[in-house]
């Protein structure tokens, strides 16, 4: 993804710790039977915060 001149996209880590949601992921893959790899992007997303602003 390329943002277009006067686009700002900040990422910021939330102020919960990561190895808690990432073991929350993996109680979830463990709990619903599926792959961490499917569960672990979405804790990932979960973690961190995006703002888009126009400058």
């Amino acid at each position: 993804m390329v943002p277009r001149r006067g686009l700002r996209i900040d990422i910021t880590p939330r102020e919960l710790p990561f190895g808690l949601i990432g073991g929350s992921g993996a109680v979830l893959s463990l709990l619903y039977d599926t792959h961490p790899a499917v569960v672990l992007p979405l804790a990932f997303l979960v973690s961190i915060r995006v703002v888009i602003r126009l400058i």
